[in-house]
């Protein structure tokens, strides 16, 4: 698969941002925060016959002139509404989520450990999870970007050895491309080497899916692209009691719930990153379904709801649960 020029100069205009955002030093990201560390996060919580545990494995800060089709004042407004400081940069979350069934335990998506200071923490989540590494039998990732596939290798080695890794067959195509990675700004290049890193030394463990595929028993796959070439959720569950894990649908979630026409500069394709979320929010509000977000506060679980006016959306995050 080779690189269009529409997705090619989407790129030059997220790398420089996305590169910045990795050399951000580690005082400032504490400081966004608040200068104080919590403690390590985990959320259990069931889906059917499923344990699902949330996994912050820390945050980012976004600026919010990175949003598109929305004045910082308008933005402000929104976050105002929201309950949340009107003080750029946001803090969002980046979350992980482990499935457990009677005879599989299903990683999905794996931090950004090693791109900013203020992530890292799925490996100390997993062990306060009583999670083991090698118990992980499975990988579901809704895309290849860094802070995605972060804890994914360990000095240049698996890191969760007994692990099959799924993920889209155009995701895979694109990172892996050498033509692509030759086409992309130089400060671009390390994206690709970082997503093919995995890849390759997963080898044959790696398997690609197109489709609403069930990748494993009980999760079905949603694409959902825009954000990447090849983006995807998972749904974990049918009916009901179900759970859509939808990935980067959203990055600044009370601004862009509140507005799903308000894009990012993160997103490869950003005219199809805004349809998929307008269409994701519709959907999911109509049908009452629970989702899970990467980048929605800790631990990024809960309903979405039709707003006040059309074309508007609230997110209402979900109970917590004292007994399992």
């Amino acid at each position: 698969m080779t690189m269009s020029r529409r997705t090619l100069l989407a790129g030059a205009l997220a790398a420089p941002v996305l590169v910045k955002l990795a050399l951000v030093p580690a005082n400032a990201q504490t400081a966004a925060a608040g200068g104080v560390s919590q403690v390590v996060a985990i959320q259990r919580l069931k889906v059917g016959e499923a344990t699902v545990t949330a996994i912050s494995d820390g945050f980012l800060a976004i600026e919010t002139a990175l949003l598109s089709n929305v004045t910082p004042e308008a933005a402000n407004e929104i976050l105002a509404a929201a309950f949340v400081p009107a003080v750029s940069p946001v803090i969002t979350g980046v979350n992980a989520y482990v499935v457990q069934m009677a005879d599989q335990t299903v990683l999905i998506d794996a931090g950004g450990a090693g791109m900013l200071p203020s992530l890292g923490q799925l490996m100390p989540g997993l062990e306060a999870a009583g999670i083991a590494p090698d118990a992980v039998t499975a990988v579901l990732l809704t895309h290849l970007h860094p802070d995605h596939i972060g804890a994914m290798l360990v000095d240049g080695q698996p890191a969760f050895p007994n692990a099959d890794v799924h993920v889209h067959e155009i995701e895979a195509a694109f990172w892996t491309s050498a033509d692509n990675r030759n086409a992309a700004p130089e400060e671009f290049k390390p994206f690709f080497d970082a997503a093919s890193a995995v890849v390759e030394t997963y080898g044959d463990r790696v398997k690609t899916f197109t489709g609403s595929a069930e990748v494993v028993p009980g999760i079905t796959a949603r694409e959902l692209f825009g954000h990447t070439p090849g983006h995807c959720g998972f749904l974990v569950g049918s009916g009901e009691d179900s759970l859509l894990v939808w990935g980067d649908i959203v990055h600044v979630a009370p601004v862009q719930i509140a507005r799903p026409d308000i894009g990012v500069a993160f997103d490869a394709d950003p005219e199809t990153a805004i349809a998929t979320r307008q269409a994701i929010l519709a959907e999911v509000a109509t049908e009452r379904t629970r989702v899970a977000g990467m980048h929605i506060s800790f631990p990024g679980v809960g309903h979405v709801v039709k707003g006040s006016q059309d074309g508007t959306y609230v997110f209402q995050p979900s109970p917590w649960t004292y007994d399992l």
